[in-house]
């Protein structure tokens, strides 16, 4: 864990940019891989990492320690609200794209305490697994839709199909991953 002297907060306080500099150089990148990690999009990562600073900067007089937790919770908010404005922005969305949505929410709002990681890590793993197991038609074009961000148009341009074989395929996937994961999905 990343370990921030009381000594580099105090002078933040006072405005000292060059412990704001200190600050930022020890967690950007570390910010920076959780906020990927939830919203899997390393540009728009990156911009809510510098907005966190900014705003750690913008209200350095109440900047506290420990810093780490502060840090990572103003991240995953973030995350958050990223993922519900594009939410809003993506409308009407796909079944599958509101399951993964709903997904990602749940896991930036789970407490970052280790055993979840590796609860997280292992439901990817099985969700994986289960992808993994679909007949190949169905698999190929779930990965494309899932993975790839592909659309239904696309990918039946793609794959030289109708739109509606592509939205039957991605309906029997989700069927069989609900069916194959039943016992950690709610």
């Amino acid at each position: 864990m990343l370990v921030v002297d009381e000594n580099i907060i105090k002078r933040i306080n006072r405005g000292d940019a060059k412990a704001f500099e200190q600050l930022y150089s020890l967690f950007y990148v570390y910010l920076c891989a959780i906020a990927t990690k939830f919203i899997y999009d390393a540009e728009a990562a990156k911009e809510i990492v510098n907005d966190v600073f900014l705003s750690v900067w913008n209200n350095r007089q109440s900047l506290a320690p420990p810093v780490n937790s502060y840090l990572i919770k103003s991240v995953q908010n973030r995350c958050l609200n990223h993922l519900r404005q594009k939410r809003l922005q993506q409308v009407p969305l796909t079944e599958v794209q509101e399951h993964l949505f709903v997904m990602q929410e749940q896991l930036i709002a789970q407490d970052a305490h280790p055993l979840k990681q590796l609860e997280n890590k292992e439901f990817e793993q099985q969700l994986l697994a289960a992808v993994n197991k679909l007949p190949k038609k169905c698999r190929d074009i779930f990965i494309q839709h899932l993975y790839h961000n592909k659309t239904y148009d696309e990918i039946a341009q793609i794959n030289q199909i109708a739109s509606s074989t592509v939205r039957v395929q991605i309906k029997i996937g989700i069927a069989k991953l609900k069916e194959q994961l039943s016992h950690i999905i709610l």
